[in-house]
């Protein structure tokens, strides 16, 4: 009696978290976007059991033209997801090193796309990592990346400590 009482209590729960998620009334809009995210969202998170979900309404500014979301703004959404969810968890700032993106089905204008990342390991300089975006319950696109964490020689962070530039 006990497992099944248990077993309502997960599906109950999960059904609560999954209104969560495909509500873009409960995120929170980024306060803070950087200048890319800022012209391309806005974007919203919301945090649900210590799991970091993003998501953006797909706006005409996101899309190709046959209407459906670019896949550039999908793998850029997917880099935002995996990046902040790195950058949050190791409490150290990153940047992309490398990214794989995957495209599953098309995002219609006005869509509610919402993604969440999980690390897959980290080492002193490297995260791995992959991503899922939604609509509704369906996969849509799915990555995975690599991100360099930016320490400088005494072992602090610092978002200013970038490994070269191209100039």
């Amino acid at each position: 009696m006990l497992h099944i009482l248990y077993i309502l209590y997960l599906k109950s729960n999960t059904i609560k978290n999954m209104n969560h998620l495909l509500d873009k009334n409960k995120y929170t809009k980024d306060s803070d976007p950087s200048p890319f995210s800022e012209l391309n969202g806005p974007f919203y998170t919301q945090v649900i059991n210590d799991k970091i979900y993003k998501g953006f309404e797909v706006a005409k500014k996101n899309c190709n033209k046959a209407m459906i979301a670019h896949g550039g703004i999908l793998v850029a959404f997917a880099d935002s997801v995996m990046g902040y969810t790195a950058w949050e968890k190791n409490q150290l700032p990153c940047l992309t090193a490398k990214i794989n993106g995957n495209y599953i089905a098309p995002a219609k204008e006005g869509a509610w796309v919402y993604g969440y990342a999980e690390i897959v390991r980290t080492t002193n300089e490297i995260t791995f990592t992959t991503c899922k975006l939604l609509i509704n319950e369906k996969v849509i696109f799915t990555a995975d990346g690599i991100f360099k964490i930016l320490i400088n020689k005494e072992g602090k962070s610092t978002s200013s400590a970038y490994p070269f530039y191209a100039d």
